[in-house]
């Protein structure tokens, strides 16, 4: 259930990307049965971005639809990821295709899991946390894309989440200018956290600590039973300020998704 989510969290920011902006950057997203790729063209080294979803799902081997999703993202040449959930059906399966198609086990994500309790920490002081809506002037997409280490064009891939039905975006605000963003997406009684990013000048401040309490709140505020989210895995040259943060926020680890790449690089976040 957290992947399908995780498909439709993914497949709506794209939708929510204005035709125009879709077609002069290459976005396209693509499904072959139960496997959605997506990729920005604009950006073929963005693994983060450019993804194969749902590979290891009832038929996605079986059916040929991993394969179908592999050969088109290779006639985009650009760069992906395709994470492979442990306990999903066909993820062995899944693994010995991407093996025999010239993938490895890259850099892995850890995927958190936490029931709907409220916060047991205090609001951090000095960071105030504003919930956008539709048509906001405030830099949600420009914080976001920033953080990431993304082009400035690449705001336009999230500006216009904010307000939109299903989404819940914020900023966080030190000495009254946003420093810091992060989404919530409601999927019934799920919802994923995301889209969390900090500028350089506001890290340490706490600004992301502030904006997981407002978003368990408010997701509890809506209904909802599950919370997950999702950071790259603990490794000792790599800083984990929010692997920490997401701990503290009452997450609990869930499972270790690998990422299978091809070729294999060393991770730079």
């Amino acid at each position: 259930m957290l992947d399908e989510v995780e498909r439709r969290f993914w497949s709506d920011i794209w939708a929510a990307v204005p035709p125009e902006i879709a077609a002069e950057r290459g976005i396209e997203l693509k499904r072959f049965g139960p496997v959605q790729a997506t990729i920005v063209g604009a950006l073929p080294a963005t693994k983060m971005l450019n993804l194969i979803l749902g590979a290891a799902e009832p038929g996605a081997v079986a059916g040929g639809h991993l394969r179908q999703a592999l050969d088109w993202i290779a006639s985009r040449e650009v760069e992906v990821y395709v994470p492979v959930t442990p306990a999903a059906p066909e993820a062995q399966a899944a693994e010995t295709v991407l093996s025999e198609q010239g993938y490895e086990r890259g850099y892995a994500w850890m995927k958190f899991i936490r029931d709907a309790h409220p916060p047991r920490f205090p609001a951090p002081e000095g960071v105030e946390v504003v919930e956008l809506n539709a048509g906001t002037t405030a830099p949600f997409g420009s914080i976001a894309a920033t953080g990431f280490g993304l082009p400035s064009w690449a705001a336009s891939l999230f500006a216009t989440l904010p307000g939109r039905e299903g989404w819940r975006c914020y900023v966080a605000k030190v000495n009254e200018e946003p420093q810091a963003c992060a989404a919530l997406f409601v999927d019934g009684d799920i919802a994923e956290l995301g889209i969390a990013a900090t500028l350089e000048p506001a890290r340490g401040r706490g600004c992301q600590l502030a904006l997981l309490r407002r978003r368990i709140l408010d997701a509890a505020a809506a209904g909802c039973q599950t919370l997950f989210v999702e950071t790259g895995e603990r490794v000792p040259e790599l800083p984990f300020a929010s692997y920490r943060n997401i701990l503290r926020a009452g997450f609990e680890e869930a499972y270790l998704r690998p990422n299978w790449q091809r070729p294999t690089e060393v991770y730079r976040p």
